[in-house]
């Protein structure tokens, strides 16, 4: 029977033995995507009121798979202004969505993908009121999972 000190001691040693095993698999993967990056030139996004749809390029990826896992969130920000009368109402509003998804890489290590997420921003009508939107700002975060690579692209 072991005690408990030894039990602990084999566990901390377990511990330190996957963790020293995943560091060094990360590495390697870490080192094998560093050039990887997104095309900022190649990122787009837009908002329709009910959806965020993201268009991106990844470049350089030098995975051992055929694809990897992207990470979009895209947070919306509207600035509208109702008016009835004299009475005049500035609403700011928000939201964000995300989606992680995996993508398949091209030979020539691009990833190019698209991602539609369902996003509305609620609050933005009242009711008797007539509203005009002012402002509309989107920013897109994208992460690669394996190679590392982000990108934040504001419109």
């Amino acid at each position: 029977m072991l005690s408990i000190g030894k039990t602990r001691g084999l566990a901390r040693s377990a511990a330190t033995a996957a963790a020293t095993i995943a560091l060094l698999a990360g590495g390697a993967t870490a080192a094998q995507a560093a050039d990887a990056h997104f095309v900022p030139k190649a990122t787009e996004a837009a908002w329709d009121g009910i959806a965020a749809t993201v268009t991106f390029q990844e470049v350089d990826v030098a995975l051992d798979a055929d694809a990897t896992v992207i990470s979009v969130q895209v947070t919306v920000d509207v600035h509208v202004t109702c008016t009835r009368g004299q009475s005049v109402l500035d609403i700011r509003k928000s939201a964000t969505a995300l989606e992680v998804a995996e993508y398949p890489i091209a030979e020539d290590g691009t990833v190019a993908g698209t991602a539609k997420l369902p996003l509305e921003v609620n609050g933005l009508k009242v009711p008797g009121y007539s509203c005009v939107t002012r402002h509309l700002s989107i920013t897109a975060a994208l992460e690669d999972f394996w190679t590392g690579a982000t990108l934040v692209h504001k419109t």
